[in-house]
């Protein structure tokens, strides 16, 4: 992974020689004191006890030894990796308050994490999660529509998504997110007031209007895999919980693959828009994994998967991940007119990627 540059220090991208299974990595380490250090450097100040505490508790991976040289000893250490990792379990411990909610948070955003415990949280995680939505959907007008429109302006309102490509959005494009935000956690959370057609025309309208596409060709492939993927029986909490303990890990295995690809084009997308603070690249995608998208690919692709294993859905998401990951800040032109236009690699690019899903 490419990260952003760090109070002017640039993270390359790093490679791994093995010699005889000895690891003889290029990847710089960190030690705990190290990693503490680096924390407290981009304003996260935790001690050692508590770095140990996170990896007793499977938020941080655990340790790797190295032989310092004969009599002098082994050295213990985390690779580069560590450090995002560290960032997101600050935030997320942060706001949940708990080792359980902050392991699955971490999961759900591809970090390195045991699936196993994983499943447990995401059960435990469950049986909390209706009783508070009621609660705070109690609180607005429109119910469970309303917060998920509280939610958006929320979104809208954070410095992460205070950068230009953001705010280049129509304010009826802005308009149309929230709806569709708001009706979907009316949908996910609202058993009685369910209502899957027009949940379901919804998604298709809005991907017509922002990609101008076929309409008859959309609400095909959508009402298509709707039948495939039955999110209705997979968003109501009671069968969701079945489905979650149903998990392989296997499944949970390829599924975390998936679901840090996307973290990792989410955060990549974020550098594009202007975003160089390192914690706030990190938080960014957290923010947006561990309560809707992890939870939607690991959902998506395992259901797929299970009634029809024939769908590349995995290898299309991939595909456009590629895409979106291989395009460069200098690929991007803004217009004073407040468009953009993209480089000739680009397009040449989004041609081949076209290409390539056409041929999954």
């Amino acid at each position: 992974m490419v990260h952003p540059s760090v109070r002017g220090e640039t993270i390359e991208s790093r490679s791994t020689r093995r010699i005889a299974d000895l690891d003889v990595s290029c990847n710089p380490m960190h030690t705990p004191a190290q990693l503490r250090d680096r924390l407290l450097e981009l304003g996260i100040d935790r001690d050692l006890r508590t770095l140990t505490n996170w990896r007793q508790k499977g938020l941080l991976p655990q340790l790797q030894s190295i032989s310092s040289g004969r009599g002098r000893g082994v050295k213990r250490y985390w690779s580069d990796e560590v450090l995002d990792q560290a960032i997101a379990a600050d935030w997320l411990i942060t706001i949940c308050g708990r080792a359980d909610e902050t392991l699955l948070g971490l999961w759900l955003s591809g970090y390195s994490v045991d699936p196993a415990a994983a499943r447990r949280a995401w059960i435990k995680h469950l049986k909390r999660v209706q009783h508070r939505r009621q609660k705070a959907a109690s609180r607005y007008s429109g119910g469970f529509s309303g917060l998920g429109r509280s939610w958006w302006r929320r979104l809208q309102s954070d410095k992460v998504f205070g950068v230009p490509w953001w705010r280049e959005l129509s304010s009826s494009d802005r308009e149309s997110f929230s709806d569709l935000l708001g009706d979907t956690q009316e949908w996910m959370r609202d058993d009685i007031n369910r209502d899957d057609e027009a949940y379901r025309n919804q998604i298709s309208e809005l991907i017509v209007r922002l990609t101008k596409a076929d309409r008859k060709i959309v609400y095909e492939q959508i009402d298509g895999l709707w039948a495939v993927i039955d999110p209705t029986t997979s968003f109501a909490i009671a069968p969701f919980m079945a489905f979650v303990k149903s998990m392989s890990q296997r499944e949970l295995k390829a599924a975390q693959k998936s679901v840090a690809n996307v973290a990792h084009t989410l955060q990549h997308a974020l550098q594009l828009g202007g975003l160089a603070d390192r914690v706030a690249c990190v938080i960014g995608p957290v923010r947006l994994m561990q309560d809707f998208f992890g939870p939607l690919v690991v959902r998506t692709l395992i259901m797929t998967n299970r009634a029809a294993p024939e769908l590349p859905v995995g290898q299309a998401l991939s595909t456009l991940c590629d895409f979106v990951n291989s395009v460069q800040s200098t690929d991007i032109i803004h217009k004073n007119d407040g468009g953009i236009v993209v480089s000739g690699r680009i397009r040449i690019e989004w041609e081949a990627t076209k290409k390539r899903l056409g041929q999954l």
